[in-house]
């Protein structure tokens, strides 16, 4: 069980000291079953394809207080669409680690892993649960 946990730990804190990779396992995990319900967080070049068939009154209606077209990301928010120039500060707003670790574990064969050796990391997590 002491390898469990240390792989685990290894698991966080590579979770919280990679931007990257946080941000790309909320999107993965939102994209397989609605984890970023309320707070997904879209490139801003995506803005037309995701709300051009709204009328003009319709997306004005969407806009948040917080939303600027320079900056690089819109946030799709329960309050209105909202923009950012750092997503992952977003996630780490609105995601425990722990609970992002425990969902990509769940979802292990569904999602897709851009970092490999984190990928390695969650197997070998789950292959040394299932041994404890």
């Amino acid at each position: 069980m002491a390898k469990y946990s240390e792989l685990m730990t290894q698991a966080i804190e590579e979770l919280k000291n990679n931007d990257e990779l946080f941000v790309d396992m909320v999107n993965e995990l939102d994209s397989w079953n609605g984890f970023a319900d309320g707070f997904r967080c879209y490139p801003m070049y995506e803005l037309d394809e995701l709300f051009g068939g709204c009328s003009l009154s319709e997306f004005l209606d969407k806009l948040g207080k917080n939303f600027n077209a320079h900056d690089e990301y819109m946030v799709d928010t329960i309050y209105g669409l909202e923009s950012t120039d750092y997503p992952e500060e977003v996630y780490r707003d609105n995601v425990d680690e722990g609970e992002l670790l425990d969902n990509i574990i769940e979802r292990v064969d569904d999602i897709y892993f851009s970092d490999c050796d984190f990928e390695e990391l969650v197997r070998n997590i789950i292959e040394a649960r299932d041994v404890a």
